[in-house]
């Protein structure tokens, strides 16, 4: 495909990316995180996660289940670096420890729970709530984390879709 055939896909993806700032310049006001700027950065790098999981439904579905996974991780090791506060400086990395352990295990689950790049990205992304408004809460993280994916997730399926349909009929006219 000669550059002014491909140049309609970045196109395409910068107008898709464009509307998606709008959509969430929109919605973000109406969440429960109080005095938020967006949470944009969520839904790009869910995006770029439909990609590494191969671009497919299956791919997608895998992403959001692994966000599931990855926001039960990042609960799970808070509260258990509760617990052993008593540990000191030792309480936070010890609760990563034991519960790293089945999130990497997880690579041997059902194919649909197997993605663990996307339980450590969204636990990242938890974590990241946490540090950027410390008062909302566990729920609310989790309802905008997992809100902002699954924007992620139909815009990555729109992306493939459209490409896909774009290059067959570039195909077919060549």
């Amino acid at each position: 495909m000669d550059f002014k055939k491909f140049i309609v896909l970045p196109v395409f993806i910068g107008f898709l990316a464009c509307t998606f700032v709008a959509l969430d310049q929109w919605i973000s006001g109406f969440l429960p995180i109080e005095g938020n700027k967006g949470f944009g950065w969520v839904t790009f790098q869910a995006w770029a996660m439909y990609f590494m999981a191969g671009g497919t439904l299956k791919g997608g579905a895998r992403t959001f289940l692994g966000y599931g996974m990855g926001i039960l991780s990042a609960i799970l090791i808070i509260k258990l670096a509760g617990v052993l506060g008593a540990a000191g400086f030792w309480a936070v990395p010890l609760a990563v420890f034991v519960i790293v352990i089945p999130m990497c295990s997880m690579e041997r689950a059902h194919s649909l729970l197997d993605f663990v790049p996307a339980l450590f990205v969204s636990s990242a992304v938890f974590f990241a709530f946490t540090q950027l408004y410390p008062t909302a809460g566990f729920g609310p993280y989790a309802l905008v984390i997992l809100l902002y994916c699954a924007i992620g997730m139909l815009y990555g399926f729109v992306t493939v879709t459209c490409r896909g349909w774009y290059e067959k009929k570039v195909a077919k006219s060549n």
